[in-house]
C-alpha cells in the first residue's frame, strides 16, 4: 500500500516547504514554521499508521480528525510563508 510519505507529491511539497522556510529572514518565524512542519509530518505519520492493516492499536475512526488537522496546518504554514515573502 502506498503511504502518504512515499508519494512523489508529498515529497515535492515537503521539499518546497523546507526551501521556503529556509528563505525566511526572521528566526522566530522560521522556528514557528519548522514546528508547524514537524506537526504536519506527525499528522501524516498517524494517518499512514491508521491505514496500515497490521496496526490494530490505532482507531481508524479518528483519522478524519488527523486529516482535518493536517489541512489546517498546511493552510497555516502557507499563510505564514506567503506573509514572510511579502515583507
Amino acid at each position: 500500500m502506498l503511504k502518504i510519505n512515499q508519494s512523489k507529491e508529498f515529497k515535492k511539497d515537503i521539499a518546497q516547504y523546507k526551501r521556503d522556510i529556509k528563505t525566511i529572514p526572521n528566526e522566530s518565524v522560521k522556528a514557528e514554521c519548522n514546528d508547524i512542519l514537524n506537526k504536519l509530518l506527525s499528522e501524516y505519520s498517524y494517518v499512514d499508521a491508521a491505514h496500515d492493516v497490521t496496526n490494530k492499536s490505532i482507531d481508524p475512526t479518528t483519522v478524519r480528525e488527523n486529516v482535518e488537522r493536517s489541512v489546517g496546518l498546511r493552510q497555516q504554514l502557507n499563510k505564514i510563508i506567503k506573509y514572510s515573502k511579502d515583507l
